[in-house]
């Protein structure tokens, strides 16, 4: 039914830490929407340098985003909280607190991030939003603002801990695996999600700490979604991953698909 609850998910990036090709960074939005009741308005997921321009240009409110949910802390994922804060600060009113999600290590590095880029801001004026934190621990699943988010460690990065999600609101269902090479932890945050966006960076060739259509075309079949997406792609992922060329759909910037 059209008024049933359902979520919204519009892609506003499928590139690469490069933006290889002029892909915008891999980001997400999700919208609950429908007439199931939610306390977010709108979630971003990861917050790369391109996520606040993909925004203003599909004219998005953005004092409607009350979550944002990082998975790790490299630049493209992470380095746009400047920029979203920038907006927060003097361009958009908010009437409803932030709330920043994400692994261990969250609060200090947004801030760093913040201060980094404009420190005269950070430091001198008295913040206009109010913010929250929340630090997520490694397969405890949390409610935040309606949503259930289910955190699951991957396989990506030395320092730090990356992880992906399984995102759950009114029986619906949205999983993504953050940036990593194949881990065993995917499986159980793809379990019965409506969609699940699957980092895939290289056609074949092994990287650390990435997917590659060799491995998915090997563990593919074990990540029990109705719809898989890939997206962080490289160049060659693409040109594989056309339609008719590959048996995995890649995500499409500024793709939006209902629920």
């Amino acid at each position: 039914m059209a008024n049933d609850p359902a979520l919204a998910l519009t892609v506003l990036g499928t590139g690469d830490a490069f933006a290889t090709g002029g892909h915008p960074h891999s980001c997400y939005l999700l919208e609950p929407i429908g007439e199931g009741e939610s306390e977010c308005h709108a979630a971003l997921i990861d917050c790369g340098p391109t996520a606040v321009p993909m925004l203003q240009g599909m004219a998005f409110d953005l004092a409607e985003i009350d979550l944002v949910l990082l998975t790790h802390h490299h630049g493209d994922h992470i380095a746009g909280v400047a920029f979203l804060y920038l907006n927060y600060q003097f361009l958009f009113q908010r009437n409803r607190p932030l709330t920043v999600a994400g692994p261990p290590g969250t609060e200090e590095k947004c801030e760093e991030i913040f201060r980094a880029s404009y420190g005269e801001t950070a430091d001198l004026m008295k913040r206009r939003f109010d913010l929250e934190y929340i630090e997520l621990e490694d397969g405890a699943e949390r409610e935040i603002l309606g949503l259930a988010i289910l955190p699951g460690r991957v396989t990506h990065m030395r320092k730090g801990i990356p992880f992906g999600y399984r995102i759950g609101w009114q029986g619906r269902a949205l999983g993504l695996s953050g940036d990593t090479e194949w881990d065993e932890n995917l499986i159980a945050l793809a379990e019965e999600t409506d969609i699940f966006l699957m980092e895939c960076y290289t056609a074949d060739k092994k990287i650390p700490f990435h997917t590659s259509l060799k491995d998915l075309e090997r563990e593919g079949s074990r990540l029990r979604t109705r719809r898989l997406l890939l997206t962080h792609m490289g160049e060659d992922v693409r040109r594989l991953a056309a339609p008719g060329e590959s048996p995995f759909e890649a995500a499409r910037d500024g793709q939006r698909i209902e629920f």
